[in-house]
Order: structure tokens, then C-alpha cells, then sequence
């Protein structure tokens, strides 16, 4: 179903001077992206928008529940409901809220409808052995909670759950019919994942063209959350609105007829995992969950936090689903990338939307290289395919030769790409017994292909897909012997691989192991490595500035003065540091001997300064 509402929107303080346009919504848009991209603001103007032209529109923000705090903080604020709504303003208290955008006035609601309020009593009943009174009090109107099987009953404002009066108040908007199109900021705010879905669910039997049916909605969800990202036809895509820092949204205006055939078969297995891409401005994309379970622990060894870049490693299934994630991205101007197996580069979707992407032309054009990708990839093929030919018509006693034509004689047809995979993977695997069979001619092939396929890998990269050179990510092991022609066992050597990499505390045993791995990970991977040390530096050099002016002036003669020295602040500063010694001679030259605190570095060693240290050079 789509909706049609033209909107151009524009927002100069995150924008520029570009605009938002849209003509075409479903019954239920999705509005993501990173913090500080301006989804609430965003989210403001499509009220504006979508108050007219048959639409009425009311947003709730992601502070909807201001008043219905536990507890009345006066200088803070907060529980401003506790005593109820003042009934002699009921009208005051909806204009405000709605202004606001603020749930409270849901209860005032319940209190004019019946029908949502049994509505309402149905749902707490049966799914919370609850249910709601709205008690009129000394003007006030109070919504108070019972716990049907105690008969204890409580203020709802001041005793009651977030994660209810969440459900009870956005529920009672989705039932009401005076709004017909909400937009709702964070609903999954304090909600358990199973009443985030329950509430989807709910949604879904609401949203509608309320054009052509008044009893439906339409809904714009801004989240963070992959529950709320409830995805059930291929076209709700186009319903995705994706926020960027300093770019206007962007969405899917249309997909291509091989990659909608494979997102159709791909979106009953697309679970929250998989979601994580739309909340990501630097998804990682692998094939597989052994690729994607081993990395992602490879790299919390070592100590890298991919959260911190906004990063996370999704499998995604199958290399043809790469190219489509790829185009994906592409399409929603999120920075993905791709780490591939070797045979990505030989067949398949990814290759050919790389082959596609002006980067790897433009790449291959400014190195001298060739004319295309695509081109170059063709005519690799074209001398690995010689090569592998002659070394099956040579007749020699060698056990890893003879290994290596057996099984480039296997493939033929479909599997044909194998060949030149297994031929390439041969050449630098064992280099010098290929050569010691191949003639002059074959010999230089060869060695053009060495220094060619590496070109061609970053030409990949300059698309943010980097290819595993050895092959597959089995080939990087260090518990289990793997073939590097033909791999065997996947299953067990993963969890072998996986089992030691979690045994093992020394993060530089880890780095050592696994090296070559790492460097491609690193590569590949945004990574935002948090240098503590760097801020720590700049706090002692100011310390050990004042400590340098207190002896110059006479303030500070010995260890005991510097410690009890209103300006030196030793006791605020022995948080990050101990003072071991302190030598000043009769001409105020001085030695001042400390340490960091071990919390903050672990590595820590005596560090000392003079009255000749300057800040420039200082370090530790």
C-alpha cells in the first residue's frame, strides 16, 4: 500500500541548503539512524506536513512520560501528575500535551472513551492480572492501577512501571481515533522486546490509508530497535527513512529484478541481527556465521570495541546476498563493507556490482592498469587458466603436485572458477615447486598474476570490499591443519578455533597467532580505538606545570609541601597518581618522581620531571 503526500521538508541547521522530498509512504514508515542525526527534529516537521490534506496528525517524543515520574524532585522537576490532572482543566492539560508532545493526556482519554478504556482493561487484565480506575479525588482526576489478585491498588503515576504506563498510554492513542496519523519517538522506551513486538503486532492491525478507510492510521516509528523493525514484504523497504549526520535522509526509491528476487527469498530469515545495518553507519558484511562469530571475537580479544566506530559484522548467508547488502547500502548511502572470500572475486554478485561501482573503474584507470575491472578479472582468469592446464599435462613424482592436479581436473562447468582459485592459492602456497615445473613462458604468467591479483584487490577496496587472499577465513587457523585446497570438517575445526580463541587471556599472544588475520580485520573494519593515555598526558602536563611554578616561588620545599599545597590539589590528583620522591636543591632545580595509577595504565613505570621539563617534549 502506498500513500501518496508529497513533502519537502527542510532543516538549514543539519542540512544545508538541501531538502527532504518524499511523494510515496506506506502505512507504517521507519525512521533510523545514529544519534544526533536529527531524527526528532525530523520528526516534528512531518507533523507539520501531515496535518492537512486529510491527515491529523500527533507526535509523542521520546519524554512523553514528563509528570508521570515516581516522585516530585522540585528542583528537578518530575512528578508533576503525582496529585492527578486538576478536572477543571482537562482541556489545558490536551492542548499542552499535544503541543509538547507528551502521553500524559492519554489518561484524560480514557476518562472521555469507554471503548478504549475496556480496550485498555482487557489488555491489562489478561496479559498482567492488572486492570485501571480513574478516580476523581478532590478535583482530581487519579489513574490508579489494581493487582486483580491481591486487590492491592496503587497510583499509577508514582507506583507503577515505566514499561506500563508506556503500553497503557501508546496504546490508548493507536485505539483513539481523534489522530489519524501518529508518529512515535523511541516507542520501544522501556518496553520488554515481547511488548515491543506485542505492540507492533497492534499497530499493524490499525495501519491503513485513512483516506480511503477513517478507521486506519498511519504511523512513522522512529527507533532504535531491531524489534521495531518488523519487515514482512520486500516493498516495506521503501518505507525505511534513514538519517545521516550532515546528509538529508534517504530511502529505496526502487530495486533492481535480481536483487528484489533475492532480498524476497532473504527477508523471512531477516532477523534482528541482520536489522543491526540500518542502525549502522559502518556495517561489516561477511558470508557466513563462522566468519562473523570468529572476527567478532578475534577482535574483542585484542581489545577493540566496534561499537565505538558505530560498526558491527553481519552474516548475511551466501556471497550472492553480499552484492545485494552491497547495492543496499549503496542505494542508502550507508559506508558498508565487505570482507569476501576468494572466490567472490571470481564469480558471483559481488563481483559484478564491484565491476560495476565507477570506484573500481576510476581505481584501475588512475593505477595504468586497464580500462575496467572487469576486464582485468577476465584476463587474470585467462593466464590462470594456462597455467593450470599446463601443470595437469605435467607428469611428476611429487605428493603436493600431484595433489594440486587432481584437483584442478575436478572442476569444470559451474565450478570452473574453482580452478583458477585453487591455481592461484597453489602459487603462493608453495611458489617454488610451482615454478620448478613450469617452462619460461608459464613461469612469467605467473608471476604477473602475483603482482597483478594484488592490484586487483585493491581495487575491491577502493569499493570497501576487501578479499580474503588465502582464500576463506579457514585457511588463518592455528588450532586445526586445514587443506588449503579443499577444506574439510568446517564445522569442527570452527568451534576448535573458536574454543581457543576464547581460552586464551594474553591479548599479545592473540595478536602474535593470528597476525596476518588481524592486519586484513584492521583493514577492513572502522575501527575507533579510545587513547586514553593521550588525554591522561595533557592533565599531568598541566599537574607538573604547577608543581614546577610552586617550587620556583618558594611554595612547595619539600614531598610534604607539594602534598598539602592548596594550588598542587594533591589529593584530587593521587586519584591518577603517587608521588614517590621529591629532590630540590638550594638553586630550585628539582626532581619530582610519580606514577600513574595502575587503573589507568597498567603499564606504568616511574616517571620522572624536572624544573627543566617542558610540555612539548614531555611523555610517558
Amino acid at each position: 500500500m502506498m500513500i501518496n503526500k508529497p513533502v519537502n521538508i527542510s532543516i538549514p541547521v543539519i542540512w544545508g541548503d538541501e531538502t527532504f522530498q518524499k511523494e510515496e509512504w506506506g502505512a507504517i514508515n521507519y525512521i533510523v539512524g545514529s544519534n544526533g542525526t536529527g531524527k526528532s527534529i525530523l520528526a516534528e516537521q512531518l507533523k507539520a506536513n501531515f496535518s492537512n490534506g486529510g491527515f491529523t496528525a500527533r507526535y509523542l517524543n521520546a519524554e512523553r512520560l514528563i509528570g508521570f515520574e515516581k516522585k516530585a524532585t522540585s528542583r528537578y522537576g518530575g512528578g508533576g501528575l503525582e496529585r492527578g490532572f486538576d478536572i477543571s482543566a482537562l482541556a489545558d492539560y490536551k492542548n499542552r500535551a499535544e503541543q509538547s508532545g507528551l502521553s500524559s493526556s492519554a489518561i484524560i482519554i480514557l476518562k472521555e472513551r469507554l471503548d478504549i478504556r475496556i480496550k485498555i482493561e482487557a489488555l491489562l487484565s489478561d496479559m498482567f492480572n492488572k486492570t485501571i480506575r480513574l478516580v476523581e479525588e478532590g478535583g482530581f482526576l487519579k489513574p490508579k492501577i489494581q493487582n486483580i489478585s491481591s486487590g492491592e491498588e496503587y497510583n499509577m503515576a508514582n507506583s507503577e512501571c515505566h514499561g506500563l504506563k508506556e503500553l497503557i498510554t501508546l496504546l490508548t492513542f493507536i485505539y483513539s481515533p481523534d489522530k489519524n496519523c501518529l508518529i512515535l519517538d523511541e516507542p520501544e522506551l522501556h518496553l520488554h522486546p515481547q511488548y515491543q513486538s506485542f505492540f507492533l503486532e497492534e499497530i499493524r492491525k490499525l495501519a491503513g490509508n485513512p483516506r480511503e478507510d477513517p478507521t486506519k492510521k498511519m504511523f512513522f516509528i522512529i527507533t532504535h530497535s531491531p524489534y521495531f523493525l518488523d519487515l514482512k514484504k520486500i516493498d516495506e523497504l521503501k518505507d525505511i527513512i534513514v538519517c545521516q549526520l550532515d546528509k538529508t535522509p534517504v530511502f529505496v526509491r526502487e530495486l533492481e529484478g535480481d536483487d528484489e528476487y533475492i532480498l524476497k527469498k532473504f527477508i523471512p530469515r531477516f532477523n534482528t541481527h541482520h536489522k543491526q545495518f540500518f542502525f549502522s553507519p559502518n556495517p561489516v558484511f561477511v558470508e557466513g556465521y563462522t566468519d562473523q562469530q570468529m572476527l567478532s571475537t578475534l577482535l574483542e580479544k585484542i581489545g577493540i570495541n566496534l561499537g565505538a566506530s558505530g560498526s558491527c559484522i553481519i552474516d548475511v548467508g551466501g556471497k550472492d546476498e553480499l552484492g545485494v547488502f552491497y547495492r543496499l547500502c549503496k542505494s542508502l548511502q550507508i559506508n558498508c563493507r565487505i570482507i569476501a572470500d576468494l572466490d567472490a572475486m571470481f564469480k558471483g554478485r559481488l563481483r559484478r556490482v564491484v565491476c560495476e561501482d565507477p570506484k573500481s573503474s576510476a581505481y584501475i584507470q588512475s593505477e595504468g592498469i586497464g580500462v575496467s575491472l572487469s576486464n582485468e578479472i577476465g584476463d587474470l582468469e585467462t593466464q590462470l587458466n594456462i597455467v593450470a592446464d599446463f601443470i595437469i599435462g605435467v607428469e611428476i613424482e611429487d605428493e603436493e603436485i600431484n595433489h594440486l592436479k587432481d584437483i584442478l581436473s575436478s572442476f569444470d562447468g559451474d565450478t570452473i572458477h574453482r580452478k583458477r582459485i585453487s591455481m592461484l592459492l597453489a602459487s603462493n602456497k608453495i611458489p617454488a615447486k610451482i615454478e620448478s615445473i613450469l617452462d619460461d613462458e608459464n613461469i612469467a604468467r605467473i608471476n604477473l598474476v602475483k603482482g597483478r591479483v594484488v592490484q586487483l584487490y585493491k581495487a575491491f577496496e577502493s569499493c570497501n570490499v576487501f578479499i580474503i587472499p588465502k582464500g576463506e577465513i579457514e585457511h588463518y587457523y592455528t588450532q586445526t591443519e586445514i587443506d588449503y585446497l579443499s577444506i574439510k570438517g568446517k564445522d569442527t575445526s570452527f568451534h576448535t578455533e573458536r574454543d581457543y580463541l576464547l581460552s586464551v587471556d594474553s591479548s599479545e599472544d592473540i595478536t602474535t597467532e593470528y597476525s596476518e588475520l588481524i592486519g586484513l580485520v584492521k583493514k577492513a573494519v572502522p575501527i575507533i580505538e579510545v587513547e586514553i593515555k593521550k588525554h591522561l598526558k595533557f592533565v599531568l602536563i598541566e599537574w607538573l606545570q604547577i608543581v614546577q611554578r610552586g617550587v620556583a616561588r618558594n611554595e612547595i620545599s619539600s614531598l610534604e609541601d607539594l602534598k598539602r599545597n592548596a594550588k598542587v590539589n594533591y589529593k584530587q590528583y593521587e586519584q591518577i597518581l603517587d608521588v614517590s620522591n621529591l629532590t630540590i636543591e638550594a638553586n630550585k632545580s628539582f626532581s619530582c618522581t610519580f606514577a600513574v595509577k595502575e587503573i589507568l595504565d597498567p603499564d606504568a613505570t616511574s616517571i620522572t620531571f624536572t624544573h627543566e621539563t617542558i610540555a612539548h617534549s614531555f611523555n610517558f
